[in-house]
C-alpha cells in the first residue's frame, strides 16, 4: 500500500525537524570544541563532516517536501 501525499509530507516534515535539531546540536558541539584551549583537529574534522552530511540531507528533504506541495517548512531557511 502506498502512502498518501499527506502522510509522505508529514513524514518528511518530521524528518526535516529532526535533521535541523541534529544540525544545531553538531553546531554547538563544534563551538564547544573550538573554545577549548587545544581543540582536537580530528574531532573537529569529524564533527564538521557530520554537519555537512546533515546539511545535505536537509536540503534534499526540503526539496522533496517542496515537490509534494508543502512549502511551509520547505521554504524556510534550511536552518
Amino acid at each position: 500500500m502506498k502512502d498518501s501525499p499527506k502522510v509522505k509530507a508529514f513524514s518528511l516534515e518530521v524528518r526535516l525537524t529532526k535533521l535541523r535539531l541534529k544540525h544545531q546540536t553538531l553546531k554547538a558541539r563544534i563551538a564547544r570544541e573550538m573554545k577549548r584551549p587545544s581543540p582536537c583537529s580530528a574531532s573537529l574534522q569529524m564533527l564538521k563532516r557530520q554537519r555537512l552530511r546533515i546539511k545535505d540531507e536537509i536540503v534534499s528533504c526540503a526539496k522533496r517536501l517542496h515537490s509534494l506541495g508543502h512549502t511551509t517548512l520547505a521554504q524556510r531557511e534550511w536552518i
